[in-house]
């Protein structure tokens, strides 16, 4: 059995996944520094103080929007690493690496919806993020591994 190869993935798939972590990564940031500076952001929906400021909004004392933009971080250097280098082992370990992303998501929007039954908009952009880039990852490799047969 050879190993995965990935030409047949289109083209805009990768750039549409960076964008989508960029918008993530600030989304996710901005979030790391309002903690840290005390401020609970403006948010439309009035949600954002009660989730923010929850039990959950921590782990192992670290704010969980700092989680995030380590792991959208990863993705984006990953990413440059395939355009930049070519390097299939780049793009897969994007896509592998989703699913990390995709989880975390499904736990936090599970949280903020059955345990503190509040939204915020920031933690639902970011979840948006993450779990578009697993679609597409996913898809990506669906597509190639149907067409590869």
């Amino acid at each position: 059995m050879q190993p995965l190869q990935l030409q047949r993935i289109s083209k805009w798939i990768p750039v549409v996944i960076l964008l989508l972590a960029l918008v993530g990564f600030s989304d996710a940031t901005f979030l790391t520094v309002k903690h840290y500076q005390g401020i609970i952001p403006p948010c439309s929906i009035n949600g954002c103080e009660t989730v923010l400021t929850s039990k959950y909004s921590t782990m192992f004392g670290i704010p969980d929007p700092l989680f995030g933009s380590i792991y959208y971080f990863i993705v984006i250097v990953s990413l440059v690493a395939y355009f930049d280098s070519k390097k299939e082992f780049f793009l897969k370990f994007a896509f592998g690496f989703s699913v990390f992303g995709f989880l975390f998501s499904l736990y936090f929007i599970s949280i903020m919806t059955f345990v503190i039954h509040a939204l915020c908009e920031y933690c639902a952009l970011s979840a948006f993020s993450s779990i578009s880039i697993f679609a597409l990852s996913a898809y990506a490799l669906y597509k190639n591994y149907a067409t590869s047969e």
